[in-house]
């Protein structure tokens, strides 16, 4: 059957590329007449192996099921983020990209120790703050149904939905003992790509973009222009846009945060494709810079990519600031999203994410594969296995939360005055026999390595305590509290204020 399933992926879907060709704009018209024979006999293949399949397999195969292997099993040979997605990706895709859904305006994880769908996070003015959904919230129910053993992608293609209709959810909340009933009517959720901005210091602003996103409402661009001008009210001389993580978004937001910087008709981008569409399209300033004046420092890493190396790209090359971090991601290119369900479908169904063209810097140098080299290198700060280790399995939140649950208001200034707070951790944690080695090695050490990583735990107590300040200073005040206290000792910001200066 694999052997089968082989010939299948090879040969359909060079089928349904050749039928798909013939329809859609996006090919060359000579591109496809010059590979039609190829095309031809490559489907009258296709044809003979699947008709040997229905007819003489020893077990009757589900056809949908293995045409969509072939499909993906002829992208697969393609670029990463080239894919055939199915209905319900796809459509969760198409609601990320238009940076708006109809949804409750949680934050919503399996936390790994009690394998629970659980609310990490309630977003100010959505309908989940005001029917009165809480962090730490259980969601032991979506529509009746149970959600053990649900993942988080699953729950969140159940609770998005159109704006205006209800999902009904039940809740398990600490200090009830019955079930919490809500229906919540789902809204446009703006997804907020300017989180967090402060100042640094006396005169240089701290801007964080973590995504590239645009609605009707709001945008990428509009965020962070409204968090510039409110640090100039207080100050601000100099600035740092802090892309690190950042995964993208669409292209003229990219373009668009450029020109706030960048002046009147400067290149920003051009992309370069086979396709008549995407041979060359160039992308300028189109107006003059809003924060044309002030210099700044951009932070990127090996996870920044998309959009944010647009962006980055451009304002090297203009030399408009000094890039600091490390060399970015490499992932520029363009990519299309096609539906292949009929029209007359409701459901948009499965798609095709396929990519189209690259992009291009002003100076000509290909993005992907490539990524953007800083002006200024430096070193990732390092993290140690136990501080990796005991965030990925939850014990920092859990152990704040219960620290909260039982110090109420006072929790942070009870911990900070407490001399033995951090032994008291430790000993938590050791309570609850933490998996750090696997079983095998484990067993290959004395008391299974529980010396060893309490050990580990005594060296990196400075570290892990500023982890437990942080968590009780997210449970107490929320994320922006806490995302401020975490990077006032950011050696990266540190160096660019230094560079500002």
């Amino acid at each position: 059957m694999k052997t089968i399933g082989r010939i299948l992926r090879i040969a359909y879907t060079v089928g349904v590329l050749a039928a798909f060709a013939a329809s859609f704009p996006l090919f060359s018209h000579a591109w496809a007449q010059d590979s039609a024979r190829d095309f031809i006999r490559e489907i009258k293949l296709f044809d003979t192996v699947a008709h040997y399949v229905r007819m003489s397999y020893v077990t009757e195969v589900d056809a949908t099921e293995l045409i969509h292997d072939a499909i993906r099993g002829m992208l697969s040979g393609l670029d990463e983020h080239t894919a055939f997605l199915e209905a319900d990706d796809f459509r969760l895709l198409l609601n990320d990209t238009e940076g708006s859904f109809g949804g409750l305006g949680i934050e919503i994880s399996v936390t790994p120790e009690d394998d629970t769908l659980t609310v990490m996070n309630v977003l100010e003015g959505t309908p989940a703050e005001r029917a009165g959904l809480r962090a730490r919230d259980k969601i032991i129910e979506i529509e009746g149904e149970s959600t053990k053993g649900i993942t988080t992608r699953e729950a969140l293609l159940k609770m998005r939905g159109e704006p205006g209709t209800d999902l009904a959810i039940g809740i398990a909340r600490v200090g009830f003992a019955d079930q919490l009933d809500f229906t919540i009517t789902r809204e446009i959720i703006h997804i907020d790509s300017v989180p967090y901005y402060f100042m640094a210091s006396d005169d240089v602003g701290y801007v964080r973009i973590s995504n590239f996103s645009r609605d009707e409402e709001r945008s990428t661009s509009k965020d962070a222009t409204k968090a510039l001008e409110e640090l100039r009210e207080q100050g601000m001389k100099k600035f740092i846009l802090d892309l690190r993580g950042n995964p993208g978004g669409p292209l003229d937001e990219a373009v668009a945060l450029a020109s706030l910087f960048l002046k009147k008709k400067e290149l920003v981008v051009y992309t370069g494709g086979r396709s008549e569409r995407w041979e060359e399209r160039k992308y300028f300033v189109k107006d003059k810079p809003e924060f044309g004046g002030e210099p700044f420092v951009i932070l990127i890493d090996g996870s920044s990519a998309s959009a944010s190396e647009v962006f980055t790209g451009a304002i090297k090359d203009h030399k408009r600031a000094v890039v600091m971090g490390e060399k970015s991601f490499g992932k520029a290119s363009v990519q299309t999203l096609i539906p292949l369900a009929s029209s007359a479908d409701a459901d948009p169904g499965p798609g095709l994410k396929i990519t189209i063209a690259y992009y291009y810097t002003p100076d000509g140098q290909l993005i992907d594969g490539e990524g953007i080299a800083p002006d200024v290198e430096l070193e990732p700060e390092e993290v140690s296995l136990i501080l990796g280790k005991l965030f990925a399995e939850g014990y920092f939140r859990i152990y704040a939360e219960q620290y909260h649950d039982a110090h109420g208001a006072s929790a942070l200034s009870d911990f900070e005055a407490d001399p033995a707070a951090f032994d008291e951790f430790v000993a938590w944690v050791e309570e609850r026999d933490l998996d750090f080695y696997p079983e095998g090695y484990a067993e290959t050490l004395p008391d299974d390595g529980r010396q060893f990583y309490l050990g580990a735990m005594r060296r990196e107590e400075e570290q892990l305590t500023r982890m437990l300040r942080r968590e009780l200073i997210r449970e107490m005040e929320g994320d922006a509290a806490a995302y401020r206290y975490w990077r006032q000792d950011d050696p990266w910001i540190a160096r660019a204020v230094e560079e500002l200066s």
